[in-house]
């Protein structure tokens, strides 16, 4: 469960964030929608402990985030996948070494880096790409590069920042597809996004902010472009 509780979140006198109060249950799917500005960036980075709120309290699955230390951060870090607009993809290596680095980088051993690449790349449709590299993929081929990634470690939360932003229509509804069959499989998932087609077609809940608040919070709601 992520438990914000009276987060603001300020840079001098601008309020990024303003006492937001929410909570999202395990398993859920939420949105996160507004103009640009709204605060979307700033709670994302508060829930991945980029930064710190200025005052508030964020609790993520019994952790107090505001009371972590920092050398606990990267482990709190692994139970979490997150997914870009930008891909951020390794260029000198291929799709397989691209997801296997995710497993690496919390000290999996080669047997289950063997056995969990190749099972993540075929539920996200690159199992005949493991040996190619970034630059001969295709944008949304990279992108599912991208969410294989942030799945491999088999997190209990996935984050996914404009995933779609640089995809044509028909990709990005099979970018979503993926990341609806990961969370039906259970895992949390909070996009945040500027796709009205997308939201308004997923009827899953939708919290929209303005100005660093939350202005609305729709169950199975729609996006209707709040400015």
């Amino acid at each position: 469960m992520i438990k914000m509780t009276k987060v603001t979140k300020a840079y001098g006198n601008l309020k990024a964030i303003k006492d937001v109060d929410l909570t999202i249950n395990n398993g859920e799917f939420v949105f996160i929608v507004g103009p640009s500005g709204a605060g979307k960036s700033t709670f994302i980075k508060l829930l991945l402990k980029e930064i710190e709120p200025s005052s508030g309290k964020i609790n993520i699955n019994g952790l107090e985030l505001t009371e972590m230390k920092r050398r606990d951060i990267p482990y709190y870090r692994r139970n979490i996948g997150v997914v870009f607009q930008d891909f951020r993809l390794l260029p000198d290596k291929t799709v397989f070494d691209n997801v296997a680095f995710a497993m690496e980088i919390v000290e999996a051993s080669g047997r289950e880096i063997r056995r969990q690449v190749p099972a993540v790349l075929a539920m996200v449709g690159l199992a005949s790409k493991a040996r190619a590299y970034p630059h001969e993929l295709a944008g949304g081929e990279q992108q599912r590069v991208s969410l294989a990634r942030a799945l491999v470690n088999n997190p209990s939360l996935l984050i996914a920042d404009e995933p779609t932003g640089n995809l044509d229509p028909v990709t990005a509804r099979e970018i979503m597809k993926i990341i609806n069959l990961v969370n039906y499989r259970g895992t949390t998932v909070i996009m945040a996004t500027h796709a009205r087609e997308i939201v308004n077609a997923m009827k899953k809940r939708v919290i929209t902010f303005r100005k660093g608040s939350v202005v609305a919070d729709r169950a199975k709601g729609e996006y209707f472009g709040e400015v």
